[in-house]
């Protein structure tokens, strides 16, 4: 077989190493994809530079989450997939065998990763042992049940970051954030926190309240409702006064039907403490930012009467993904305020850097492993995902 270019990642905190492997062969059941558009978001760059603190793949890894392409070939037992078919790669691989596996909610796994990321929980770090070559590299290998299959109008680099988005649409599925409904979103500015305010507004959110510390991007995502400015309004932590006042001001004092709490790495769950006690009676808070620190703690009187469900969301399942998909591809939730950022597989140390800087959640960083011209990089536009 021949070879396929590569960027791996060495050694923590050192750039990423271009290369070649052997071109992957599918077992039976699995799917070959030639990668037309990998997703960095920050948090790839908190874990390649180690401020994550997440069980790695065995290092040197061919690294890489998130990608989209066309199917090349698939294993004699896959079925109702096809090469030419346009795809994401839903990366999460789980056990299939265990208790969690065979009873549903499958991000639970004890055996789960993260391909070419990280081992979510305990077991995962021998399964990463098993597709070990990640998004960056210009074909991966994938199960066939981790295939999503895309419209003809669905955007290639949109549908590289479904896992963030995919993540923040379980998470307010979770939520049961829907028509008629308030949401508070902590950490809005983010990857995952973009991403919640265009599904809350798909779904029928008729108020989302927005915070953040980055006052430009907060700008940003109050325009995402369009002229109907009131359906959103954000706060800034840099802000003087009572947060928690001001989240019971935009609600007429009786708090938000949910919350999303989604802060990156070096989050405080402290403030997230206090934002839930905000939350409507019987209301719920969902905690999707893994890289947060500090504990969630509550009066058991008060988590009593209070009766508001904390819940954590990892990741997503296969029907979500599938649903997600169908109302993007339908217009009824909107990403066409997403621009993308291209960089090739040569320019991959440029990417991360970039990304490490957080340009913000409308930013979708994209590599191309396909391209091997230089200054990719400054080739932007917005989203065509319609």
């Amino acid at each position: 077989m021949p070879d396929i270019r590569v960027a791996r990642l060495v050694e923590v905190n050192k750039p990423l190493v271009t290369g070649t492997v052997e071109k992957l062969i599918p077992g039976p059941k699995d799917v070959l994809v030639k990668v037309e558009a990998c997703c960095l978001v920050p948090n790839s760059y908190n874990i390649v530079t180690g401020r994550a603190g997440m069980p790695l793949p065995e290092l040197p890894c061919v690294f890489g989450l998130d990608v989209a392409g066309e199917i090349e070939a698939v294993g004699k037992h896959v079925l109702g997939l096809r090469p030419g078919d346009r795809v994401y790669v839903d990366p999460l691989l789980t056990c299939g065998t265990c208790h969690q596996c065979r009873s549903g909610p499958k991000d639970l796994c004890i055996n789960s990763c993260l391909r070419a990321y990280f081992a979510v929980h305990p077991g995962g770090s021998e399964t990463l042992k098993h597709y070990p070559i990640g998004g960056l590299s210009e074909y991966v290998l994938s199960p066939d049940a981790n295939i999503a299959v895309l419209p003809p109008n669905f955007d290639i680099d949109l549908a590289s970051r479904l896992g963030y988005i995919g993540t923040s649409f379980a998470g307010l599925k979770k939520a049961q954030t829907g028509s008629g409904k308030s949401l508070l979103i902590n950490g809005v500015t983010g990857t995952l926190g973009y991403a919640a305010v265009a599904i809350a507004l798909g779904l029928g959110c008729t108020k989302i309240l927005g915070i953040g510390r980055n006052k430009k991007r907060l700008a940003e995502v109050q325009e995402m409702s369009g002229k109907l400015t009131s359906r959103i309004v954000v706060r800034s932590t840099e802000d003087e006064g009572d947060i928690c006042a001001w989240i019971k001001q935009e609600t007429g004092g009786l708090g938000p039907d949910a919350m999303f709490d989604c802060l990156g790495v070096g989050g405080d769950a402290t403030l997230t403490s206090k934002y839930i006690d905000t939350i409507k009676a019987g209301g719920r808070a969902v905690l999707a930012a893994g890289g947060a620190g500090g504990k969630i703690e509550r009066e058991y009187s008060r988590a009593m009467d209070h009766d508001v469900a904390i819940l954590g969301s990892i990741w997503f399942n296969s029907a979500e993904i599938d649903e997600l998909i169908t109302l993007v591809s339908a217009g009824v939730i909107d990403f066409s305020f997403t621009k993308h950022k291209y960089f090739s597989l040569d320019e991959v140390n440029d990417a991360f850097k970039y990304v490490g800087n957080r340009p913000g959640g409308a930013i979708n960083v994209v590599v191309q492993p396909q391209s091997s011209s230089a200054g990719r990089g400054a080739l932007d536009r917005l989203s065509t995902s319609l």
